[in-house]
């Protein structure tokens, strides 16, 4: 048994920290209601997985003990903030694991942490449908950095699987993370601009060309960062996870229907940042930020 501390406990993390409550003591960080209903009433898994879990649900970490391992699971905007409220509570021994979207968590998290830092990324399908309760739709895959600690990896792998979740240990951790970042870049703000699921994308034949063209972007500054990924393998990844998880709406979509601060910085931004310093071109990422930042703007088009 391990103590885990979920941190930054919406959709995901919350069907993470479910899963793992089954062998681990868990205890979920995030926001009211969610919380309270879930401290009070306990956690409720629906869809792919049925159950029901005991976990310790809180508002922030005052009065907890550090954890053997911390799961980030914060929106990319509030990384630092987590750095900032969990620096001087965690212990010298405690992990931690990043499995939130967009580019630099990873860089932001060994600054203070060095090789006990992980990088991974999860492709579980998760929504919540309301405090308390999660709808898994497909397990994926969660995906563990190897590059500093093997071994440290792999007992999180194990920790993982035996609880049903699957995941495996990479130790070109970068490269999937940027893999993942640019199917994000790709399906989160199409999905938010167009208000559709992430099947529906691939029903337009302008927005197949489109997709085409943000992957070579993202290509191309991933390769002037030193990181090889090429067009054509994003693309059948973001198809692939498109058809797998056909009826979700991305979390970028359901932020900018709530009227939340969206990740598109965090992506399409950092895209667009980084080209800027190599002298790249990528319009079509730089108009998929300002499109999605304008959508979740106060009194932005189309809301209501």
């Amino acid at each position: 048994m391990m103590r885990v501390c979920v941190y930054g406990a919406g959709s995901l993390g919350t069907a993470i920290g479910g899963m793992l409550a089954a062998k681990n003591d868990v205890t979920l960080i995030g926001r009211d209601p969610h919380m309270s209903v879930t401290r009070r009433e306990g956690l409720r898994l629906t869809g792919d997985v049925k159950r029901k879990s005991k976990v310790d649900a809180r508002l922030t970490v005052a009065g907890l003990e550090p954890p053997e391992l911390i799961i980030v699971t914060v929106k990319a905007y509030d990384t630092k903030g987590f750095v900032e409220a969990c620096r001087k509570w965690a212990g010298p021994h405690t992990r931690v694991l990043t499995l939130q979207n967009g580019l630099g968590n990873l860089e932001m998290l060994r600054e203070w942490k060095g090789k006990a830092a992980f990088g991974g990324t999860a492709t579980m399908g998760a929504q919540l449908l309301s405090p308390g309760k999660v709808r898994v739709s497909g397990l994926g895959r969660t995906t563990i950095g190897a590059d500093r600690d093997p071994g440290g990896a792999e007992g999180i792998v194990r920790m993982f699987v035996s609880c049903g979740l699957p995941a495996v240990v990479e130790e070109d951790i970068s490269t999937e993370i940027w893999s993942k970042a640019s199917v994000s870049a790709c399906i989160n703000p199409l999905t938010a601009i167009l208000r559709v699921a992430n099947g529906a994308l691939a029903e337009s034949d302008a927005v197949v060309r489109l997709v085409s063209e943000i992957c070579r972007e993202c290509a191309m500054v991933a390769s002037a960062e030193g990181i090889s990924i090429t067009p054509t393998r994003i693309e059948a990844r973001v198809w692939k996870i498109a058809e797998d998880t056909s009826d979700n709406r991305s979390s970028m979509l359901r932020d900018v229907e709530m009227g939340r601060r969206t990740e598109v910085e965090q992506i399409n931004g950092a895209f667009a940042g980084m080209a800027v310093r190599h002298g790249i071109s990528v319009p079509i990422n730089r108009a998929l930020t300002a499109m999605v930042c304008t959508l979740a703007s106060p009194g932005s088009p189309g809301k209501h």
